[in-house]
Order: C-alpha cells, then structure tokens, then sequence
C-alpha cells in the first residue's frame, strides 16, 4: 500500500473514532436533557463531523498552515453567520412568541459546511474524478444531512441553509489554498520554541 493510501486510511481510521465518540456522547446528552425532536437532535451531532473529519486529516498531515487555515475559516463562517442573525432577524419556521428571532443563516449548516469545504479544497480537487473527491464524501455528506435534517426539524427554512452553505465556500476560498505535500511547516524546539519550513527539491 502506498504512503498516500496508508496516511487516508489512518486519517480516515481516526476521524471515524472520534466521530463516533462524539456521536455517542452527544446522543447521550440528548437523552439525559430530554431532546425530543429527532432532526434536531441528529443535526446536534452531524454539525460537528466535518471539522472532526479535517482536524484528524490536518493532524495525520502534519499541517500547521491547514489547522490555522481551518480555523481561519471557521472564525470568519461562524462570525459572519452570527452577523447576519442580528442583522437580518428573521423568524425561524417553528417561530413561537417570546422566543428570538434567528432564522437566517442557518449556524449548524455554517459549521458543517465550512469544515467540509475546507477538506475539499485544501487535500482535493475539482475535477470530475473520484480521487479528487473521496476525501470529503463523508463530511459533504454530513453537512447536506445536517442541512436537510434543520429544514425537516422546522428551525430553518430553505433560504437559510442555502446561504449559509455560500458564506462557508466563500471564506474557505478566501482563506484556504492548495495542500503543497512537498512542503511542510512545522513546530521547531531548537533553541526555543520556533517555526521550521520543510521543502523537498
């Protein structure tokens, strides 16, 4: 098996586990505060399945650029999502009153997203090949799951996960670029603390 192969597997090995851990723990809590809404309480979970996915592939990469880029990415998605709740102010489809008004855009969708978009764009490509893609099957998944399953739980209507799937892919190609495996950035304790770039010629 060759080293790629041996890395997407191990990554692919760790992402599930804790996937899974998070599955179960949040499961967990679901039924210990009396969740009753099961799109919900699945959406609880699937949000957080991309970014647990691109953390276990950043880390078996050894890519400190990828972790900030995806943090970057994640700030600036989630930030501008909240943004856009206080400015926009829309009722959501289950809108009682009393309760606030936090509709547009849709933040479990925002999550998701962002974390999926990043995969694909930092380790994939955009060529109609399964091994551009195969990488971020499973977290694309998850989020259109988590967007289908906040229009059917009523919290969002369509127009919310709609654009909360633009604002992630938009800031994922403003602030992530191409993985260089020829490339390497990584910590350094020589001396101190420090930063080492890595290249292969």
């Amino acid at each position: 098996m060759f080293r790629d192969e041996r890395l997407a597997l191990r990554s692919s090995v760790h992402a599930l586990w804790v996937c899974a851990w998070m599955a179960v723990l949040t499961s967990g809590a679901q039924r210990a505060w009396g969740g009753g809404d099961t799109w919900a309480d699945v959406t609880d979970v699937t949000q957080y399945v991309p970014l647990a996915w691109a953390a276990a592939r950043t880390f078996h990469a050894a890519d400190v650029e990828g972790a900030f880029q995806l943090a970057v990415a994640g700030a600036a998605t989630v930030g501008s999502s909240e943004l856009f709740k206080r400015a926009v102010n829309e009722k959501r489809p289950n809108y009682r009153s009393g309760d606030g008004k936090s509709s547009f855009p849709s933040g479990h969708v925002a999550k998701a997203w962002f974390a999926a978009a990043h995969l694909q764009r930092r380790y994939g490509c955009y060529e109609l090949d399964w091994i551009c893609w195969r990488g971020s099957t499973i977290p694309y998944a998850a989020a259109v799951a988590t967007s289908i399953g906040r229009v059917r739980a009523h919290r969002h209507h369509i127009a919310d996960v709609l654009a909360s799937a633009v604002i992630a892919e938009t800031w994922v190609w403003v602030t992530t670029d191409r993985f260089d495996d020829d490339m390497r950035i990584v910590p350094s304790f020589d001396n101190g603390f420090g930063i080492a770039i890595l290249k292969k010629f």
